[in-house]
């Protein structure tokens, strides 16, 4: 008698993602899932959210209905009547530290509206608080952790089938019995390239003019910086890899997507860093495929990046590479400097020096490549010493950005400064709940001082109390602009380049900003060390005419933003008249005419 045949079920290896459907599910268009984007914080001045676009995209593959909604800030009565009339089964929300209040006020909202729809957040702040949310919004029926796409297609289909998500994994949720219980998290997602390209509904809604597009290559990060929540070695609560990338086919191949379908080519690249996973041989041969691979498809784009001080040095190899991306289109480094000292670097468990900091800082300037630093002088370890000692550093590299010199720690949930803080006393009480990234207190009472008077001079309470945006005051616009005209400068160079009348023009221009901007911050400067020791001298705050200084400062600016402005619109006369047309470095191309589009144009961690 022969042996039965046994038919074993293969089951998917850890980080494995097949994006399927369930064949009971008929009908899965039937079932409506809506992604809420609360328009708080960083998503104010650029709204693009790919965490929620890409599960947008795995649901739309299998043929779910969903909706990416913008809410802006103070609009959330009109948003919940437009969300009922789209009927959704499942409402998402994406929680970052600055959005914990508008979040609770429009779930309330939301639940007194309609009783049985199902809410979820996730995001950073949900990844790391889980059960904490629940207990803080008790309009949220769970909470994802981690990763969205593995989660938001098995959440989906279980809700459309009327399964219990009890054992879901990678969720935080309120039991039957009204407890609070979080699952196991799922493993990260391995191969990236099995995703789909992510839903662009917000670069469509508004009109294909975002200020740049966002396009991630890789998640995660191989460093472990004390202050930063996005996934990295330092945090991860996933199973699986620290760092993964894209093939840069794969990169190469949405870029060209986003560039014929949406005639769009300006782009910020989200990778915590360019150059990993290890910011050598590996990341930069990688790097440079990407790069090449842009200018062999003749991809005129522009794009910006992260990048880490230590991996780049003053050698032959990585200038080369350097003026290799500028080629392909980079124009803005945002690069993680945090302190001219070398305390505080250790403080903040950055590998680079402050040797490394100054080499990339004059590297990015010899190759014409903007510079958007990362760095945080105030602190509850801050001292008057280390103050004075980043402001000089600041006055001596890029010191033009009055707000880099008084910057606030953002302490956001699970991150070694959060745990520190906690076990010096420094934390506040309630910041678990309120997700405050600013509830703590500095050992110093005069840099705290310090600290709040300078925040009130930006912008509106909004900012001052939550560092939300809502107003833009002329600091803001003037880093904004500074970006602009850069890259102004940076996208006419590498059509230009070979009229020497147009880049003796170009050369006039960068002088002229250079000296600017040395003014600024000298005046930057200044300003500080005057703030800095009327506090020293025991001055008394009501004697700080705060409406005064906030006329003042924004007169300064608005007078800087004017007058580079005219000094640009007169180089482009000039550059007009040698024969060049300026409007061919805008982000986006013409429409297609009858007989196709013209070749040449003439228009910077994912989680839910």
């Amino acid at each position: 008698m022969s042996t039965p045949l046994r038919i074993e079920r293969t089951r998917p290896k850890p980080g494995e993602f097949a994006i399927t459907l369930d064949e009971r599910i008929t009908d899965p268009g039937a079932f409506r899932v809506s992604f809420v984007i609360l328009l708080d914080g960083d998503l104010v001045m650029s709204p693009e959210h790919l965490g929620v676009a890409y599960m947008a995209g795995v649901l739309r593959q299998v043929g779910y209905t969903c909706e990416i909604r913008e809410v802006e800030h103070g609009r959330h009565a009109e948003a919940v009547a437009e969300l009922l009339a789209y009927q959704p089964r499942l409402v998402c929300f994406t929680l970052m530290s600055l959005n914990v209040p508008s979040c609770l006020e429009f779930a309330a909202a939301l639940r007194a509206a309609d009783p049985e729809v199902v809410i979820a957040c996730g995001g950073p702040a949900g990844t790391f608080t889980g059960t904490e949310v629940l207990r803080g919004n008790p309009y949220v029926d769970l909470v994802a952790i981690g990763e969205g796409e593995p989660l938001i297609l098995d959440l989906v289909q279980r809700l459309t089938l009327g399964e219990s998500v009890e054992d879901c994994p990678g969720i935080a949720y309120r039991a039957a019995d009204g407890s609070l219980r979080q699952n196991p998290p799922r493993p990260l997602v391995h191969n990236l390239d099995v995703l789909p390209y992510p839903a662009r509904d917000q670069l469509v809604a508004h009109g294909n003019k975002l200020e740049y597009v966002r396009v991630s290559t890789s998640r995660g990060c191989v460093a472990q910086c004390t202050f930063c929540s996005a996934p990295n070695l330092g945090n991860r609560i996933q199973p699986g890899k620290a760092w993964r990338g894209r093939s840069p086919e794969s990169v190469l191949d949405e870029v060209e997507y986003l560039v014929r379908e949406h005639r769009f080519r300006t782009f910020d690249f989200v990778d915590s860093t360019f150059e990993d996973p290890d910011g050598g041989r590996v990341g930069k041969k990688r790097v440079r495929a990407i790069a090449q691979g842009i200018l062999d498809r003749g991809l005129d784009i522009y794009y910006n990046v992260c990048m880490r001080a230590e991996n780049w040095h003053d050698t032959e190899e990585d200038h080369e590479l350097l003026d290799l991306l500028v080629r392909s289109g980079l124009e803005k480094v945002n690069v993680g400097i945090e302190s001219g000292v070398p305390e505080e670097l250790l403080l903040w468990d950055k590998r680079a020096t402050v040797e490394d900091n100054i080499t990339i800082i004059r590297m990015l300037r010899e190759h014409g490549i903007y510079l958007a630093m990362g760095f945080i002088p105030f602190h509850p370890y801050a001292t008057v010493e280390t103050l004075v000692q980043n402001a000089e550093f600041l006055r001596a590299h890029a010191g033009h950005n009055l707000r880099r010199l008084t910057e606030r720690l953002e302490v956001y949930p699970g991150t070694g400064i959060a745990d520190r803080l906690a076990a010096d006393g420094l934390l506040g009480e309630g910041f678990h709940k309120t997700l405050d990234p600013y509830d703590y207190r500095y050992q110093d009472e005069r840099v705290q001082r310090l600290a709040l008077h300078y925040a009130s001079l930006y912008n509106n309470d909004d900012y001052h109390e939550r560092g939300v945006l809502t107003d833009q005051s002329a600091v803001f616009e003037f880093e904004t602009f500074n970006v602009v005209v850069q890259t102004f400068v940076s996208r006419l160079y590498r059509r230009v380049h070979a009229d020497p009348r147009a880049v003796e023009v170009l050369e006039g221009f960068k002088s002229f900003l250079h000296e600017i901007r040395q003014r600024m911050g000298q005046a930057n400067y200044e300003f500080f060390m005057e703030n800095l020791h009327h506090v020293l001298d025991g001055g008394d705050d009501s004697k700080w005419d705060r409406h005064r200084q906030v006329a003042d400062v924004e007169q300064r600016f608005r007078n800087c933003i004017d007058t580079i402005r005219n000094e640009q619109l007169r180089v482009g006369m000039r550059l007009h008249r040698l024969g060049h047309d300026v409007s061919a470095i805008s982000s986006t191309m013409p429409p297609v005419t009858p007989g196709g589009a013209p070749r040449s144009y003439n228009g910077g961690a994912a989680t839910w």
